[in-house]
This record gives structure tokens, sequence and C-alpha cells, in this order.
């Protein structure tokens, strides 16, 4: 296995740079606005990058017949997401038409990755769910963390800085688990965003885009979806824990929305990391400060997960004050 972890990488890694470097040069270019980060007209569609590394990474795994079962379906998915995302970069696609795609292919990788139907807390204790609950509370997992990662995609090398620990935690949380899908999507997408990060560290030289959002979101979600509904009781808290960091910001800076009557989700300047960069932080120090948050959450929650069994559901919990510390904290200096 560790020889086929090593070709994941390594294959990922060199097709997410080539294609990445591809987008740099004939990407559409993505146009400064009043809620952008950005100065200059910089080219898009780089993550068609991290969507090839994905590519490249399960063909590598096929060679060294590795395969995991929803892993086909999971990545369907994920480059049906990827295509929306393409459609909406280059042409704009219409809100409503975007929504009830995504909500469909939400519904499809909640299928093939397999819903859950019971939430542990330890390993006897936990609640078990109705069946069309548990689909409806996966769908709207991956719907949350898909978008999640999409709204936090808005300064260099944020996006990359994050969800390559996230990623790498998925996959070792995979191996402890033995679940073969969350450990190839795990290697490939956090090898793919590897190779991005090298366009994407500021100052960017290309971003994203919806491809790479949408589409690392999806893949993320499926793999820790499967991790959730068939690895240890445990690793239902590690899918969302390991990229904490984005729901806590995306979620807090709604409901601080809310409380002051603009809740929306359209697009808007009021999270966290837009604050702190129009109050004179680096896009590097803010996607380092994210990035280092994530890794140190991802290595508590994998050291949690070698303890008894509710330490992952304790983890979660405790990350959930901290970060909501933080952001209250931020949220005033910024202010001050």
């Amino acid at each position: 296995m560790s020889l086929a972890i090593l070709a994941i990488l390594a294959g990922a890694f060199a097709a997410s740079l080539a294609v990445t470097a591809l987008a740099w040069r004939a990407g559409v270019l993505d146009m400064p606005n009043a809620r952008s980060s950005h100065v200059n007209p910089t080219p898009r569609a780089g993550g068609l990058g991290v969507m090839a590394g994905l590519g490249a990474g399960a063909l590598a795994a096929s060679v060294f017949a590795v395969s995991g079962g929803p892993l086909a379906g999971i990545l369907i998915i994920a480059a049906a997401f990827a295509v929306m995302g393409f459609a909406d970069d280059l042409i704009t696609l219409g809100e409503l038409g975007k929504f009830v795609a995504s909500v469909c292919l939400c519904i499809a990788l909640a299928a093939v990755a397999g819903p859950v139907t019971h939430i542990p807390v330890d390993g006897v204790a936990g609640l078990s769910l109705p069946v069309w609950l548990g689909w409806a509370g996966s769908a709207l997992f991956v719907f949350v963390a898909v978008n999640a990662v999409n709204f936090m995609d808005g300064s260099d090398g944020m996006f990359p800085a994050v969800m390559i620990p996230a990623s790498l935690g998925l996959m070792v949380a995979g191996l402890v688990a033995g679940v073969t899908a969350s450990v190839i999507i795990g290697a490939a997408l956090a090898a793919g965003l590897a190779g991005f990060i090298l366009f994407n560290w500021n100052p960017a030289r290309v971003f994203a885009g919806d491809v790479g959002a949408l589409g690392a979101g999806a893949a993320y979600a499926g793999g820790a979806l499967a991790l959730a509904g068939h690895g240890f009781p445990g690793s239902l808290w590690l899918a969302p824990l390991f990229i904490l960091v984005f729901l806590a910001d995306v979620l807090l800076t709604l409901l601080r929305r809310a409380r002051h009557g603009r809740f929306s989700l359209q697009a808007h300047r009021e999270h966290v990391y837009q604050r702190l960069i129009d109050g004179g932080w680096s896009h590097a120090r803010v996607a380092l400060v994210y990035g280092g948050l994530t890794a140190l959450i991802v290595l508590s929650g994998l050291a949690a997960a070698q303890g008894p069994d509710i330490a992952p559901f304790a983890a979660f919990c405790a990350w959930a004050v901290i970060l909501t510390v933080l952001h209250v904290l931020a949220g005033r200096a910024v202010r001050s």
C-alpha cells in the first residue's frame, strides 16, 4: 500500500503542476470587483490542475490494483461539480439553476458514498437516525462542505493551505479505518493541491475558480462521508473536524450577518479572512494562520482517534469552542 500511496502522490502532483501551468497561460481572467481581495486581473480555472491531479491519482492507484468501493462514483460526481463550476467560471450560470443542480449532485454523492444513519458518541452510546433523516443529513453535509470551501476560496493560497492538511488527515484516517476510497481521495487531493499552491501562493498567478473549489470540496466531502459511514465510530466527527476552520468562518459569519439583519447567501466581504485583509493582514499571513490552525486541528483529531471512541467527538466540540472565540476576538481586533 505504501508504494501505491507514493505513486498516487507523485502522479497527482505532476499532473496538477502541468495542468495548472496551462491554466495560468490560457485561463479566463478574473476581473476584480467590490467583493474581490485582488486588484489585478488574474487567470482563473487553475482548479483544473487540482482535478487533473485527482484523476491521475486514481489512475496511479489502479495500476497497483488499489481501489475503494465508492471511489469511482465519488470522483464522477466531483467531476460533475467541477464541470458546473467551470461553466460558471466561463459564462456565469443562474443562481437558481446552480442551486438545483448542486442539490441533486449532493444527494447523488450521499448515495454513492453511503448515507450516515447512526451518530455515535462512543462504542456503546449513539443515536440511530431514520433512513430519510440519514440521507438528508448526509446530503446537507455535502452541500455545506462544498459551499464552505467555495465561499472561502477568496484569498491567495488559503484554499490549498487549508485543504492540503485536511486531505492528508483524510488519507491517514482512511488508512487507520481501512476505508480505501478515503485514502486515495485524500492522497490525490493533497498532492493535487500541492501542485496548485505553487501558482496560487501570494501573489497568486492563477486562481482555482469554481471548477477547483467545487470539485475539490465535493471530492473531500465524498471521501469524508465514506469515512464517516464505514470507519470506526469516532470517524464521523473527523469528517467535519478537518475542515472546521472553513465551516466555522462561514457559519459564524452567516450568524453575525443574520444578527445584524443582513442574512444572505450572496457573495460579500464579511468573512473574517476578508476583514483581516482589509485590516492590513497580508494574504500570505492569512493563509498561514488558517492553514496552521487546520494542521493543528488535524493532528489533534488523529491523536484523539487513537483514544476512546468519544475522544474525536470531544475534540470536535473543543475546537468548535476555540474557533468561535477566535472568530469573536478577530472581529474585535479588526474593528479596533
